[in-house]
């Protein structure tokens, strides 16, 4: 089976509700990453043949692909637009390139509506039942998510998002349509370097008694992110160079009766189907839908990350908020582009997938040695992290 090669991913700036994305056409935002995704790959856009989008409305995905200049026949398939969209396109994608069914996909993900939003009860009290079985205090959530804004706010000061980020072009004047004024809009909207636990600390729970508050969750934003993916035996006709490889994946619930996060069992799936081992991954993008659920994850999984070099490096969700179908491809975005800021490595992308579950997602860079093929009739017996004769090669 041929590996999938991922290709130059990018994404917009996060915007908020009622900011400058806000006025942006859905098919507009879309087109500018695939414009970017395109022009910095340097791929034939005539060589695209499928669109695979997790967006709100499936009807905006063929107007940006016609903006964006790719070929007015392009295939389209949608996902459903959903928690975890985003990384399912990608593995949908994927899985078009290693089965053979086409050469050159571009996985995209948007969100566009503007409005309040953030994780709904049932989250909410799954995080508050994991905040209680791990012990995990109000300081040690607030805690987090004053590191997620810190981490992000430095990777926007030393201009680490710029290589991922595709600036949008907005009207400066969004009430005047025949206004010729435009802004670039290239950073995230609601990035902010104020952010302390102390001050989080006096915000109301969402929940009675609970540890969850607005300041450590995240809230709905405003973005678009895509990558291009492309059969690994056919980067050297198309003159392309990857950032990574997408390996291996799963989704997994917990066991009935386990209080674990979703994304546990998901992690240690996808680690025992590549071989791996979680103290050999580099970095890790996991979705901060709360923080309690992070640091649960953490503490189930055994992960420590004192010097903060590995998990969620440019903040978070917290921080960045969630953009939807583009939530999942903006993480791998980031998580790619740091490992090649670092020489290559091993990624992993930790998603929701629905109530639940989760997705996770691994990924190497151009220079690791590729692992050795899955036996046939191998099977995943439990969560172990690591199965006896598997190895790269």
């Amino acid at each position: 089976m041929r590996r999938a090669a991922i290709v130059m991913p990018m994404r917009t700036p996060v915007g908020l509700p009622g900011g400058a994305l806000a006025a942006v056409s859905p098919q507009r935002l879309i087109s500018t990453v695939l414009t970017a995704v395109v022009g910095r790959s340097g791929v034939d856009p005539n060589r695209i043949e499928h669109l695979v989008s997790a967006v709100p409305s499936a009807e905006a995905v063929r107007p940006a692909a016609q903006l964006a200049g790719l070929s007015p026949v392009v295939g389209e398939f949608a996902v459903d637009a959903g928690p975890g969209s985003g990384l399912r396109a990608l593995i949908t994608a994927a899985m078009m390139v290693q089965t053979g069914s086409a050469d050159v996909v571009i996985a995209v993900g948007a969100e566009y509506f503007g409005g309040p939003g953030g994780p709904d009860d049932s989250v909410l009290k799954t995080a508050e039942d994991l905040a209680y079985h791990y012990n995990i205090t109000r300081a040690e959530a607030d805690d987090y998510a004053a590191d997620s804004h810190r981490r992000a706010a430095r990777g926007r000061r030393q201009g680490l998002f710029g290589a991922e980020t595709a600036p949008v072009v907005v009207c400066a004047n969004p009430d005047d349509a025949n206004s010729d004024v435009v802004q670039l809009v290239d950073r995230d909207e609601g990035l902010r370097d104020d952010v302390s636990a102390r001050a989080l600390g006096g915000l109301m729970p969402l929940l009675p008694g609970g540890i969850t508050t607005e300041a450590n969750c995240s809230a709905r934003t405003l973005a678009a992110s895509a990558c291009l993916v492309v059969a690994e035996d056919r980067l050297v006709d198309l003159e392309l160079e990857p950032l990574g490889y997408l390996v291996g994946w799963a989704t997994a619930t917990p066991e009935p009766g386990a209080l674990v996060p979703a994304a546990t069992p998901a992690v240690a799936k996808a680690l025992w189907r590549t071989g791996f081992d979680l103290s050999e991954v580099d970095l890790l993008e996991v979705d901060e839908s709360t923080a309690a659920e992070v640091l649960a994850l953490t503490h189930s999984l055994g992960f420590a990350d004192p010097a903060g070099e590995r998990l969620n490096v440019h903040g978070g969700a917290i921080a960045l908020g969630d953009p939807g179908g583009a939530a999942g491809l903006r993480m791998v975005t980031t998580l790619l582009h740091e490992l090649a800021r670092r020489d290559g490595g091993l990624g992993l992308a930790v998603s929701s997938a629905g109530p639940g579950q989760a997705s996770a997602l691994v990924f190497e860079s151009p220079n690791v040695e590729p692992i050795v093929p899955t036996p046939r009739g191998a099977r995943f017996h439990g969560s172990r992290t690591r199965r006896s004769g598997r190895h790269r090669a």
